[in-house]
């Protein structure tokens, strides 16, 4: 659908944010290898462009992800309302804020095990959905 509305540069967008996220990563890469003493990339931007700028960088870096954290636990909440309409969204978000944090408070392994699984569930559908759009490809499934 983006195609047919922005046209085929939408193609060459994809292309240049993908070599832009891959040139900052190959950056990123030199710059841990390059200093023993790192902990993250705040680090570097403490050491190249001043404490106050690695402060600002540090905590919009953390703000960044919670806010991201509140927009997947408030997705959720919505799956979990449409399949059940009585459970409050709100209702939903407090549980699996209450799931993460006992994950993360229990031991570094159990976060660990966790975001293993997940990544095999995902793995799994993405395989599944492959498959099933060849299926489709193959037999000329049209929608009915």
């Amino acid at each position: 659908q983006s195609i047919h509305l922005a046209g085929p540069s939408i193609i060459l967008a994809y292309v240049i944010a993908g070599l832009a996220c891959f040139l900052l990563m190959r950056a990123l890469g030199e710059l841990l290898v390059s200093d023993v003493n790192q902990n993250s990339f705040v680090y570097f931007i403490k050491k190249y462009l001043g404490e106050k700028m690695g402060f600002v960088i540090g905590w919009t870096y953390w703000m960044c992800w919670i806010a991201i954290a509140m927009a997947e636990v408030t997705a959720s909440g919505l799956y979990v309302q449409f399949w059940f309409p009585n459970i409050p969204i709100w209702l939903t978000g407090l549980v699996l804020l209450v799931i993460l944090f006992v994950i993360n408070i229990v031991a570094v392994s159990a976060f660990g095990e966790t975001e293993f699984l997940f990544a095999i569930i995902k793995n799994a559908a993405i395989f599944a959905l492959i498959i099933i759009g060849v299926v489709f490809v193959s037999v000329h499934f049209k929608n009915p």
